[in-house]
């Protein structure tokens, strides 16, 4: 049996902005079936009778409150919004949730589990696109993304991670009691996958819908949740393993259909059908669709099967790095805590925090330099901007020289001629590019930093990192404001000085400004001081939001359209480059809303971007992408006309 635990698919990052909804079933009122014999032949009707689940006998050793720290700190499930986590058709992990379909079971303590998978089964609400519509459930089909990846995973004899959160009604104890919203029940293999037919309220009034039977992987011990003692198992050797030459009398039976001569197994104690959904003869018993079905006693058996080289499950935390970078991806990531089992999102900067029993991990590192990010590249196409078409923005443009690819990009947009724009106490020139929004929305200014201009720039970069890693600058993940099960934090961690801003965190966590630390400070008398160069005049800022962000974190698109706010917003740049994206807002009515972006900037260390104008809240929104290491500073006027 090939070591299936090597691997070199790489996880992406989770993407926040596509996360409108936590993939989440409905709670039932039906009870979970009685854990029954393997010895026995067990009704697999729907259950009817509410029962009340006793409290779990022992803590998991992996569990978690929220799908987000499930997602950032266990790799073998990333899934936000869907029940089966794969990569290239591997199937990595699966999650059992809600109420239970027809013939799903938990059956001997958890060795063998037959659930239901793949989406579309069920008629929903989708909310995806626009107003929410109602989408009638749909046959399942074995080209289906997910339908696809476990059978393949069923096929390879490859194993996979189970997960149940507290929803799924077939799990004999009450995990909410516990504060266990989502649990790893353990590593399985399919040992079966047919398909049957569900009723549904659609127009057919069923559908075909994929079933998967999960066997225990031996080797890992006994389900956690069960006693030592397995005598009462009665597990079945498995008929393909090394030694088992023979069929024993007690395995699953398969049988070639005379019409489509396709074998299915004999699942059920009724009698065998032909279950490929394709055939004529599919889901028929002795010509007619069987009302009542049993599963047969030798499919309830679990087969023992002996995999080599299973994984260790429990996430292995970080303790050094050979660089001493600790804001690489690999650090914005969850944690396991040894302790408790809880898994928790990284939602403090200076280390990770188990929000369980509060255990703390720290890996020590160094500070970046700026220097560390030149090497980068954002674009070959642009070097600070590009206006996207049909944008109807003009640009002005404070170069002394125009690049030769460049000035093409500005064809037909509207250049004056450049003049020196000078910084004064000892900071040189530089240039800014400044952009005009159609109707006189606002203005859009970049002030572009220089090696001689940067050096507040650096030294506030240092006092950042130093100030964060000691815990003086605060900088934490705080929840959005999303209809989700659980807490669901930010992509990035910040910090509010001077008036309470309500976007990030709520008004009850930003500090005074005489108790903010020099770095913030620093920054927001850099903004300001630049702000007054560019517009000519001084602009009261009255409060600054400190965003760091570790590799592949961003921000998600928003506009800083609170009430309140003033019309100039202001940010400094620090370490990684990042790309800045506007789009039109859907509420704006003189701009047909578009997912394109019709303004592109490229943010480098020491820059300055001032938007000036309510009508660019109002009418467009942003986003920030860094290239790696970043931490910016932005400037409000709250509660100023």
């Amino acid at each position: 049996m090939e070591d299936w635990a090597r691997d070199d698919d790489q996880d992406d990052a989770g993407d926040v902005d596509e996360i409108a909804n936590e993939f989440d079933t409905s709670a039932t009122k039906d009870a979970f079936p009685p854990v029954s014999s393997c010895k026995e032949v067990a009704d697999v009707s729907t259950p009817t009778i509410e029962q009340q689940k006793p409290p779990l006998p022992a803590m998991p050793p992996i569990w978690a409150e929220s799908r987000q720290e499930v997602c950032e700190s266990f790799d073998y499930f990333r899934s936000y919004q869907g029940g089966v986590y794969s990569l290239k058709d591997i199937v990595k992990g699966y999650l059992l949730g809600g109420s239970p379909a027809s013939r799903d079971i938990f059956h001997c303590g958890g060795k063998l589990i037959v659930s239901h998978g793949g989406g579309k089964a069920e008629s929903i609400l989708d909310y995806r696109v626009g107003a929410a519509r109602f989408q009638q459930a749909q046959d399942q089909e074995a080209t289906d993304k997910s339908v696809r990846a476990l059978l393949k995973s069923y096929t390879d004899k490859r194993p996979l991670v189970l997960l149940a959160d507290d929803k799924y009604a077939l799990f004999p104890f009450d995990l909410g009691a516990s504060a266990c919203t989502y649990v790893v029940l353990g590593l399985y293999w399919i040992s079966h996958a047919w398909a049957e037919y569900q009723p549904a309220s659609n127009g057919c009034g069923r559908v075909v819908r994929w079933k998967f039977a999960f066997q225990w992987c031996e080797g890992q011990g006994n389900p956690w949740w069960t006693s030592s003692k397995s005598d009462d198992m009665n597990v079945l050797p498995d008929p393909s393993a090394p030694g088992q030459d023979t069929l024993s009398p007690h395995a699953v039976v398969n049988v070639a259909c005379n019409k489509c001569s396709q074998k299915s197994p004999v699942i059920y104690s009724q009698g065998w059908m032909c279950l490929n959904p394709s055939c004529p003869s599919f889901w028929s018993l002795g010509g007619r669709e069987p009302e009542q079905l049993d599963y047969d006693a030798a499919f309830l058996r679990p087969i023992a099967t002996v995999f080599k080289n299973l994984p260790e499950l429990r996430p292995a935390k970080l303790i050094e790095t050979t660089d001493s970078i600790t804001t690489s991806y690999a650090f914005s990531k969850g944690w396991h805590c040894e302790k408790c089992g809880r898994l928790s999102s990284r939602f403090k900067w200076e280390h990770w925090e188990c929000s369980h029993c509060h255990s703390i991990h720290r890996v020590p590192g160094r500070l970046r330099i700026a220097k560390e990010f030149w090497h980068q590249r954002p674009s070959a196409e642009f070097l600070h901007s590009h206006v996207g078409k049909q944008s109807g923005l003009r640009r002005h443009c404070h170069l002394l020289a125009l690049l030769p690819h460049l000035r093409a990009i500005l064809a037909g947009i509207i250049a004056r001629r450049p003049e020196p724009f000078e910084l004064g106490d000892g900071g040189g020139f530089t240039h800014y590019l400044t952009f005009i929004l159609p109707h006189e929305k606002g203005r859009i200014h970049l002030i572009l930093g220089t090696p001689l201009a940067n050096k507040k720039a650096d030294e506030i970069f240092r006092q950042y990192q130093e100030q964060a890693d000691g815990g003086e600058l605060l900088l934490r993940r705080y929840p959005l404001r999303l209809v989700i099960r659980g807490t669901f934090l930010t992509n990035y961690f910040s910090q509010n000085s001077g008036e309470p801003y309500q976007y990030v965190g709520g008004t009850g966590n930003t500090v005074p400004f005489d108790k903010a630390p020099s770095s913030v400070c620093g920054a927001l008398a850099l903004i300001k001081e630049r702000s007054r160069l560019a517009l000519q005049k001084d602009i009261p800022f009255n409060e600054i939001l400190s965003a760091a962000y570790m590799e592949k974190q961003k921000m998600s698109f928003h506009s800083d359209s609170e009430h309140g706010l003033g019309p100039v917003v202001a940010s400094l740049s620090l370490g990684s480059a990042a790309f800045m994206h506007f789009r039109a807002r859907a509420t704006s009515k003189e701009v047909k809303h578009s997912s394109s972006n019709v303004l592109t900037l490229i943010l480098r260390h020491g820059d300055v971007l001032i938007m000036e104008g309510d009508g660019i809240q109002q009418h467009y929104e942003h986003t920030v992408i860094p290239m790696n290491f970043r931490i910016a500073a932005t400037a409000r006027c709250i509660g100023t006309s």
